[in-house]
């Protein structure tokens, strides 16, 4: 009886460990999009929706609202090809690239907004930070 408990125990043992050993990836995002049968969406269309976005945020008059949409679009096909060229870069290298673009759309926004709407577009900006940065804390 012993015997057949210490075997049955172990068996257990064996398959709890060889189970937690098989992690399963998080499929990438065109992957995850894919599934849910999502097509992406093109430059236009997301500068569509950030200037949107930003003319509720912000209350944005026609023409600001123009020239951020023009800028988003400038913006995303920015992103679109660096992201395919930097691909084969390094970490840090593709890092501060993106950090330059960023500075560079901040620089450009700020010259569009008022100085009132870029305030508000920057504590907007920090809110969201906070808040993201709370969830990684939550996860890790």
């Amino acid at each position: 009886m012993k015997k057949s408990l210490i075997l049955l125990a172990a068996l257990a043992f064996s398959v709890s460990v060889a189970s937690a050993q098989t992690a399963t990836s998080k499929p990438d995002r065109k992957a995850r999009m894919e599934q849910a049968g999502k097509t992406p969406k093109t430059p236009e269309q997301r500068a569509d929706h950030a200037a949107q976005r930003l003319t509720k945020q912000l209350g944005l008059s026609a023409a600001q609202t123009a020239q951020v949409r023009e800028l988003h679009i400038v913006r995303y096909k920015e992103m679109e090809a660096k992201r395919t060229q930097l691909a084969t870069t390094d970490k840090t290298q593709r890092h501060q690239e993106m950090k330059a673009g960023k500075e560079r759309y901040e620089t450009q926004l700020k010259q569009i907004l008022s100085a009132e709407q870029y305030t508000k577009y920057a504590q907007l900006r920090a809110e969201k930070a906070e808040k993201h940065k709370g969830h990684r804390k939550a996860k890790g």
